[in-house]
């Protein structure tokens, strides 16, 4: 069968018709970033000021057998991790509760709480971009005998 140039031109356009009709493939579309930063520009940036709006605790980790709990918290919005520490206020504490979120490439920030900031039993990181990164949290609790410490699983 030859096929005239007209001939050919129908064809290219109907299969063109057929494929606009086709509904389009849904993909998982980030939401607009909440605080206005995103990536690499919520680095260093505070997540409660920025990226709380969406975020979640992707893994977490008990720290001791009742010292607190370690998370890993993710804005999917902002592509940003954090991490936060709660735990038990410990007025024997030998050293202030600390939290670190650590990067698979080296970059961290980190937070510590004392029984001597009234009733603070919590603290959390500046965020790291986690935009085609990993990361993790650590936690470090020390009672005054023995010290622990925990990490959560990577993101």
């Amino acid at each position: 069968m030859r096929l005239t140039r007209a001939t050919f031109s129908a064809a290219v356009l109907a299969t063109g018709l057929v494929f606009a009709a086709l509904p389009a493939t849904a993909h998982a579309a980030s939401a607009a970033p909440q605080g206005g930063c995103w990536g690499s520009s919520c680095t260093g940036k505070d997540p409660a000021a920025y990226c709380a709006g969406d975020a979640y605790t992707v893994h977490s980790a008990r720290i001791g057998q009742t010292a607190g709990v370690i998370e890993l918290r993710y804005s999917p919005s902002c592509e940003a991790a954090w991490a936060r520490i709660t735990g038990k206020r410990d007025i024997y504490n030998a050293g202030a509760p600390k939290a670190k979120v650590i990067r698979n490439d080296g970059r961290t920030y980190s937070c510590e709480y004392s029984h001597t900031n009234g009733n603070q039993t919590s603290c959390y990181t500046n965020m790291v971009n986690d935009h085609n990164f990993t990361s993790y949290a650590w936690g470090w609790f020390d009672n005054g005998i023995v010290a622990y410490s925990a990490r959560t699983a990577s993101y």
